[in-house]
């Protein structure tokens, strides 16, 4: 028996959501089980129901898509697939640093976004050959941040406070705590304050 994934689309453009579900009506390993066309309801979808797996558009009308990874990424360790028509290599550069599986341009293929979602399911990162291109030679950062560990350094570059972070993730204020503090050993700083400064030298952000 095939083993069916649930996957939720957050894309604003009714074509693009009727074409993924067209293409996933196709295929019995995936089921849509929801479209979002605003990033501010994504987080209390995938709390209601089980997804498997999120296809995220990064430009949506009420939020930055990178937001929308930070929190779900960063909170329920969710499995996300950039696909993007966005030309800003700095959001897609974001994007693979929050934790997502893979990247696809809206130019590329359908077969593309299929591959995607098997290498992402399979815990591999896919880039289509669009991104690639357009990323040239990507390079990991130089520290390892965990996806809880890159979510709280997003959002203390944005200059929210610990509480705001936990409201955010879902976690208890002293869980906050404790990564603020791996972030200042991994970092090698001793104040909060310069662990921002020191990940934007690294690259991070």
């Amino acid at each position: 028996m095939t083993t069916r994934h649930d996957i939720l689309i957050v894309d604003d453009h009714r074509i693009t959501q009727s074409g993924l579900r067209y293409l996933f009506a196709s295929l019995e390993r995936y089921a849509v089980v929801g479209t979002l066309d605003h990033g501010a309801t994504v987080n209390a979808f995938v709390q209601s129901q089980p997804v498997d797996l999120v296809i995220l558009d990064l430009n949506l009308p009420d939020v930055r898509g990178v937001n929308v990874l930070a929190e779900i990424v960063g909170s329920r360790d969710m499995t996300v697939i950039v696909l993007t028509g966005e030309t800003n290599i700095a959001e897609i550069h974001s994007a693979l640093k929050l934790g997502a599986r893979a990247i696809v341009a809206k130019a590329d293929p359908l077969d593309h976004i299929v591959a995607a979602c098997d290498a992402a399911l399979a815990g591999d990162v896919y880039l289509s050959p669009h991104i690639s291109e357009a990323l040239g030679k990507f390079q990991q950062p130089p520290v390892a941040l965990t996806s809880r560990q890159m979510a709280i350094l997003h959002y203390l570059a944005q200059g929210e406070t610990n509480k705001e972070i936990a409201y955010r993730l879902a976690i208890a204020p002293p869980t906050v705590s404790f990564h603020i503090a791996e972030l200042r050993r991994k970092l090698d700083v001793t104040h909060n304050r310069k662990i921002v400064e020191r990940a934007n030298e690294l690259n991070l952000l």
